[in-house]
């Protein structure tokens, strides 16, 4: 193994910490940190994919019960569009734009996640474009990797509770990541790339359980809103910056 492949190893296993809170990291900050690194989006999301897909699965997995329901849209409207977004993922100026929209629309989440009654104002938003919001959000995802920002405006619009939030984001990136892995596979021909991260997705197990679920349960829920917020508005910040 190359340093190059050991230092993507240590890439992925500090965002598995990130993602052992929030449900989400590996791909959020994985993917522009390795294109800015020199690799393509196809590459990146090889080497993401499946160390995104087990935290996941092991999330839902260990998840308490009682927790929100999936919504339907998210089979229904959502993985299609995730299919749909990686055929159009070579058109570069249509990405550039996508990350542009994404860097404002987090942004302006994490500042009225500081004000309560707006939190209020996004669940009636959602509810009345749910099924097109799952549409989008697939979209973005295939295109750019990025889904989870609106994910994330999502989960936290639903509720302000810890488990309910990261249950539901978890739940969606096990489908967002499976789709892709299937995708990548079938339709792209790169399944050997898949099985050269197979390390990757073993290391974020291993962080998630012994590490990332100890951290996570000593967590409290105004602390972990906070820090929902900040690391929101951090990833746009990231995503804006990369323009």
């Amino acid at each position: 193994m190359t340093f190059e492949y050991f230092l993507i190893l240590a890439i992925i296993a500090t965002l598995s910490v990130v993602q052992s809170l929030f449900g989400m990291g590996i791909l959020i900050f994985g993917t522009p940190t390795l294109l800015l690194l020199g690799y393509d989006f196809i590459t990146t999301i090889g080497y993401l994919l499946p160390a995104s897909f087990v935290i996941s699965l092991l999330q839902v997995l260990t998840a308490k019960s009682g927790q929100s329901p999936v919504s339907r849209y998210l089979y229904l409207l959502c993985l299609p569009g995730i299919g749909v977004g990686l055929l159009l993922a070579d058109t570069d100026p249509l990405t550039s734009w996508v990350n542009g929209l994404i860097g404002v629309i987090l942004l302006l989440s994490a500042l009225v996640r500081f004000w309560v009654p707006s939190r209020e104002l996004t669940t009636a938003f959602l509810n009345r474009h749910f099924p097109t919001y799952h549409i989008v959000m697939g979209l973005t995802h295939g295109l750019t990797n990025l889904g989870g920002a609106l994910l994330a405006v999502l989960a936290s619009g639903v509720s302000t509770d810890k488990e309910a939030i990261r249950s539901t984001v978890a739940h969606y990136y096990l489908a967002f990541s499976a789709t892709q892995i299937i995708f990548l596979a079938s339709v792209m021909g790169r399944f050997d790339a898949l099985v050269t991260s197979s390390p990757m997705a073993v290391t974020s197990a291993l962080v998630y359980l012994l590490i990332g679920r100890r951290i996570f349960s000593l967590t409290s829920n105004p602390f972990y809103n906070t820090a929902l917020t900040t690391f929101i508005a951090a990833y746009g910040a990231v995503i804006l910056m990369r323009l």
